[in-house]
């Protein structure tokens, strides 16, 4: 298959009938410290749990790559995240930093079990406004195999995910419960805004 380099970020393979793409992409994981970042990033890049916590010091990265198939545009897309899990640190630090410069996409992290995390999702959209081009988003209610969804109080954050059309799954870490979904998710969402960018004039 001919292969040419195209935009910053990606490789065309073209063909008359269909074309292959591979990107490289940025995303962080935002969330309170113990919500369960470290153990998604490792449940979806290596397929495996670990209950001890360890706190994360700055930010640890890790890639993953996976295809995505758009076939109606003839596309497929072979999408690496560069996946960076942020420490939990106190968010004005956060956000103030250089973790998340240059992010394409975020997993805002909430602990289902502790309503007080569910906050961290109005302060990632928040930040994201005051961004040049739109972040993709997505909100993970994570530990959901330690509380049932359906009896938390969760008005404000649909208020918010609804008004901002932002993706909201329960996952759990342990049991892998919608984990590869939720990157898959966002790995679409990626993939869409980019190829909107690339049909623009």
């Amino acid at each position: 298959m001919r292969k040419r380099r195209g935009e910053v970020g990606a490789t065309i393979r073209g063909s008359d009938l269909a074309q292959e793409f591979e990107l490289i992409k940025k995303v962080c994981l935002i969330g309170d410290p113990g919500v369960g970042k470290t153990s998604l990033v490792r449940r979806f890049v290596y397929d495996i749990y670990d209950d001890k916590y360890i706190s994360t010091i700055g930010a640890k990265v890790t890639q993953k790559a996976f295809g995505l198939d758009l076939p109606e545009q003839d596309l497929r897309v072979e999408l690496s995240l560069l996946v960076w899990d942020i420490a939990g640190q106190g968010r004005e630090q956060m956000f103030r930093g250089t973790f998340l410069k240059g992010l394409e996409g975020a997993i805002v992290v909430a602990d289902l079990t502790r309503p007080e995390t569910f906050t961290s999702l109005g302060d990632v959209v928040a930040y994201s406004e005051r961004q040049p081009a739109y972040v993709p988003t997505i909100f993970l209610l994570n530990k959901c195999d330690l509380a049932d969804p359906s009896t938390a109080d969760l008005d404000d954050v649909n208020v918010l995910a609804d008004a901002k059309k932002i993706p909201v799954l329960p996952t759990s870490a342990k049991t892998g419960k919608n984990v590869e979904e939720a990157f898959s998710r966002l790995g679409r969402m990626i993939v869409d805004r980019w190829q909107k960018n690339r049909e623009r004039p």
